[in-house]
């Protein structure tokens, strides 16, 4: 009989709850299921990996129970099986994967409802690898930040506040503090930028964002019109505003109201390239991945989703 694979983010009291919870009445269902929970950093694409190896004749689907960065690992661990689907149960403190995918399901009756319902789709991802340092490719779903928002993304991650905002259930603020923290010191430069071998030129450039869906960083909506399955990704670039107007900007961000400001240019294309005249920090799905310059490239149809 196939069972659902649970990969739960250990360090995450959200997560935690939130998958008791719905245990205790997969117990009473008589619902078969194995746990997975993860001990450390990119633990759960290791599982991921183990798991669709081994159990790949017995997976129902892989459910991962976290934030974004849970969800982009085990999607990681899962790409060499895109048939396997792969589910979602929220507890993180961004969530954007899943308010695009599955509406965010809260309630355990309805994570249950989400659980037997036998319907998956195919999504794109994108892919994302650093140019001239390493051959490694990564597959992201959601988005690549690159800039400001690669920097909040690092030290957020590593930030010992955000474990306790999770316990106190305010984690996406911790995305703001950070924000803040950052705007200190952070300087803005010009970049290249290349989609599908046309060259952009951009002067004091804050953030480039690539977007496979519309949302990162706990809501904004960086990238509007992005869909996740119309094999292309959208290019949001933020450059040439003053600190105060970026401030502004990123007030309307969270209802897409950024796109009409002058200093916000967007693009769309299948393969981007960024390169800088010094290192800076890369996000995907939230995670910190190191520095320009990256290519970037969706992957059309290659995540079986779970909806």
């Amino acid at each position: 009989m196939k069972k659902y694979f649970f990969i739960i983010n250990a360090n995450n009291p959200k997560a935690i709850q939130s998958f008791n919870q719905l245990k205790n009445v997969m117990d009473k269902e008589e619902i078969t299921y194995r746990t997975f929970y993860t001990e450390y950093s990119g633990h759960a694409t290791e599982i991921a990996k183990k798991i669709t190896y081994i159990n790949k004749a017995d997976i129902k689907a892989v459910i991962a129970v976290g934030g974004d960065g849970t969800v982009h690992e085990v999607l990681n661990g899962m790409k060499e099986n895109p048939s396997i689907p792969l589910g979602f149960i929220s507890g993180g403190s961004g969530n954007d994967i899943v308010r695009v995918l599955t509406k965010d399901v809260k309630g355990v009756k309805k994570k249950l409802l989400y659980l037997k319902r036998n319907r998956t789709v195919k999504t794109d991802s994108g892919s994302i690898q650093l140019l001239g340092r390493s051959n490694k490719i990564q597959s992201f779903i959601s988005a690549v930040g690159i800039g400001l928002d690669g920097e909040v993304a690092k030290f957020t991650n590593e930030a010992t506040y955000k474990k306790y905002l999770h316990k106190l259930k305010l984690g996406s603020l911790a995305y703001v503090f950070t924000l803040f923290k950052v705007l200190k010191f952070y300087v803005p430069d010009s970049m290249e930028i290349r989609i599908d071998g046309h060259e952009h030129q951009f002067s004091n450039v804050w953030l480039v964002a690539v977007g496979n869906m519309p949302y990162y960083g706990g809501g904004m909506k960086i990238c509007p019109s992005a869909k996740c399955n119309d094999g292309v990704l959208d290019v949001c670039i933020v450059h040439d505003l003053s600190l105060f107007k970026l401030l502004l900007l990123f007030v309307s961000v969270f209802w897409g109201g950024h796109v009409n400001v002058q200093g916000v240019s967007q693009f769309k294309g299948k393969e981007i390239e960024v390169i800088t005249r010094k290192s800076v920090a890369i996000h995907a799905d939230g995670e910190y991945k190191g520095t320009t310059p990256v290519r970037i490239e969706v992957q059309p149809g290659t995540v079986s989703v779970k909806i």
